[in-house]
């Protein structure tokens, strides 16, 4: 989880929630706080920006003064050996999914332990819809060898960015503007196999060259090609984590997903969970879901 300093979800209701990023805070809308009321009305009246949609997805911060122009230093948050620069973007975004921490955590002890089995290389891991590169640089920092691969190239940019500013430019991380599907397909082809993959992909989006992902139709594909990638039973241990922010999708979900194209084994490991933000005082708002599977290496014995 993210340090109370860097983060803490304020309050939320009403369709929206109230967010502090160090030492900003943030109003924007959520619709898992729709139906839900506000509890604490005075502090709205801190924040300093308020995201508005204006339609098709779109709308506008304000006031939209918080990219720290000049000789100021940039605005970001910290995690564990990471700084994650923030921005304002026209969809409402910030360039972190705090709820996604927990996740991070959980990835860098999954590379600790595929390194326990591995002697002569370092843990591959693919992050895919990688973003901004909160998984990536967990990953990275852990000990592996990452690629990171989004459909956006100012996003992938960020997160390069951010691997300057966490002070992991020379870490090996192969940064690719690329369709997901179209990427792990070809990396399929080629006989390409990882210890690890990461995929939070969207309800809704667009590759590189206009390719729509549709969660519904395209999530089974996309799953099966990623267990493919992680091959037969080696040596080193091998995990994946799948998380998304899918209506109507619950933690079940997520693991059913995830165990229709990777076998039972007693050796395997999986946890479904629901992602959420929670206040000071413990009132919890919904943030998607995820499922976390893992299977140690098989360790040689000597006859």
């Amino acid at each position: 989880m993210f340090a109370s300093d860097q983060y803490e979800l304020l309050d939320f209701g009403g369709g929206r929630k109230l967010e502090r990023f160090d030492t900003e805070v943030l109003d924007r809308p959520s619709p898992a706080a729709e139906d839900l009321a506000v509890d604490e009305p005075a502090l709205w009246a801190t924040a300093s920006a308020r995201f508005d949609v204006a339609g098709k997805g779109k709308g506008q911060w304000n006031p939209s003064d918080l990219s720290r122009p000049g000789d100021k230093e940039p605005w970001s948050v910290g995690h564990g050996a990471s700084r994650l620069i923030m921005g304002l973007n026209a969809a409402g975004n910030v360039g972190v999914f705090p709820e996604q921490a927990g996740n991070w955590d959980w990835i860098a002890d999954q590379v600790g332990q595929c390194r326990k089995g591995l002697s002569s290389r370092k843990p591959r891991v693919l992050n895919l819809f990688a973003y901004t590169g909160g998984a990536t640089l967990a990953a990275a920092a852990a000990g592996a060898e990452v690629v990171h691969v989004d459909s956006s190239g100012p996003t992938v940019a960020w997160a390069k960015n951010n691997a300057e500013v966490s002070a992991m430019a020379d870490l090996p991380i192969r940064w690719i503007v690329d369709d997901a599907i179209r990427f792990v397909a070809r990396e399929s082809r080629r006989g390409n196999h990882y210890d690890g993959i990461i995929a939070d992909p969207p309800t809704y989006g667009h590759g590189p060259k206009g390719k729509a992902f549709k969660f519904g139709q395209h999530v089974g594909e996309l799953m099966e090609l990623c267990a493919a990638l992680l091959g037969e039973e080696r040596e080193s241990g091998r995990f994946l984590l799948f998380s998304c922010h899918a209506p109507n999708f619950g933690p079940d979900d997520a693991m059913s997903t995830v165990a229709s194209v990777l076998p039972d084994s007693d050796h395997t490991h999986m946890t479904g969970r629901a992602l959420v933000l929670q206040t000071a005082d413990g009132r919890k708002l919904a943030a998607g879901v995820s499922a976390r599977w893992s299977a140690p290496g098989v360790r040689k014995v000597s006859t």
